[in-house]
Parts: C-alpha cells; sequence; structure tokens
C-alpha cells in the first residue's frame, strides 16, 4: 500500500478512507493509527488531532459510510415524500445496490467489520437499528399499510426486501462473479422481476414489495 497525499482540511475523511482500505485488506488485528497515518502520508501524530484511539477511529469510519448510504437513499426518498407511491420502494432498493456497485470497498467494511446491528422481528422502536434498515422499514410501513397490508405481511415483504438488495449487493460486489450485463441498467429490472408470494403462488403479478392477498 503506497502512501496517499490528502486534500488540505480533509484528513479526517482521508484518514477514514484509509482505514476501511486497511480493514478490508488486514483485518480490524491490522488497523491502527500509525497505519493509517502512513497511509495518508503524514506524522504519526496527526491522526490523534481526530481520533483519540482505534476505537474511536472504527466509529468514525463505520459513521462515515452510514452516512453516504444514508445520503444515496434519502435521495430517492424525496422525489417521492409527498406520495404513497410503491416506487418509492423500487428506487430505495436501485440505491442501496448502485450504492455498493459504485463502491464495493463499503459493503465489506460496513458488513464484516463493523458492529451495525438489523433486527429483523421488528419488535421495538428501531433505535438501534442499522439506520437504512430502519429507514426501508419505516417507508416500508407508511407505503404498505396504504396498500392494506397488515402488519406481519409487512414485515416479511421488509425482510424479502432487503434479502434481495443485499443479495444483490453481496454478489454485485464479489471480485470472482462476472456478469456481462452493466449492473446499473440491470438492476432496476431484477428489482421488478422480484416477487414477494407469501402463499407460494407462482402465479401472482405483484411486484417485489406489494403483494397483497
Amino acid at each position: 500500500m503506497s502512501e496517499k497525499p490528502y486534500h488540505h482540511g480533509h484528513l479526517r475523511d482521508s484518514l477514514i478512507e484509509a482505514g476501511i482500505e486497511l480493514i478490508n485488506k488486514m483485518g480490524e488485528d491490522g488497523l491502527s493509527l500509525r497505519k493509517v497515518a502512513a497511509l495518508c502520508g503524514v506524522s504519526h501524530s496527526a491522526p490523534y488531532s481526530h481520533f483519540k484511539n482505534k476505537d474511536e477511529l472504527l466509529h468514525g469510519m463505520q459513521n462515515h459510510v452510514t452516512k453516504m448510504f444514508m445520503q444515496a437513499l434519502d435521495s430517492q426518498i424525496d422525489i417521492y415524500s409527498q406520495t404513497e407511491d410503491p416506487e418509492t420502494l423500487i428506487q430505495m432498493g436501485k440505491a442501496y445496490v448502485l450504492f455498493f456497485i459504485k463502491q464495493p470497498q463499503y459493503f465489506n467494511f460496513l458488513f464484516s467489520h463493523s458492529s451495525i446491528s438489523v433486527n429483523l422481528a421488528m419488535d421495538d422502536d428501531g433505535k438501534d437499528n442499522f439506520p437504512p434498515f430502519e429507514l426501508l422499514r419505516q417507508h416500508s410501513f407508511r407505503i404498505l399499510k396504504g396498500l392494506g397490508m397488515d402488519d406481519q405481511k409487512i414485515k416479511d415483504a421488509i425482510i424479502s426486501m432487503w434479502a434481495t438488495v443485499h443479495g444483490l449487493a453481496s454478489i454485485a460486489t464479489m471480485k470472482n462473479v462476472h456478469y456481462d450485463k452493466s449492473w446499473e441498467s440491470k438492476i432496476e429490472d431484477l428489482l421488478r422481476n422480484t416477487q414477494i408470494d407469501s402463499n407460494d403462488r407462482r402465479n401472482s403479478e405483484v411486484p417485489l414489495h406489494v403483494q397483497n392477498d
């Protein structure tokens, strides 16, 4: 790994990005403030103006990626925020997958080396849930309630939606998986063709997010 210069005034972000690169290559045991300083080409003491220790750096890395991830999802929600349009959920799913396709280093870090928590039971207030998952939960309940779905079916739909987009993101970021189509142009079709069929009815024409009996 070679030293990488940082832009003036952006040392904190540069240290975070260097830390993500380092942890993806060497694991958490290979992470240190001294090593990220070397990657950024700064003195060993420079990181301490932003992070007291390794744990604080890890926390900063997780928050940094989660914040950008939330911004990508929110950008789609804003388009449909005044409606109950189920299209919101399709576009959220597309944004979910494309975020990691464009920045695959974040997928490995976030789901292999961070301390995120996802409660699939959805039986609490969600304040400790991984924010992107909680965002999906809130908007799914808002939209699917309007379509007449009961709470348990909505929860099942949320798990299916999350499994679909997370699985696609995982596959698309694998170095040993090859796909001769453009993910960016194909991902929406894949999401629209995915169906939830809680009663095993194969003739359902209801897409990913709106199965309702």
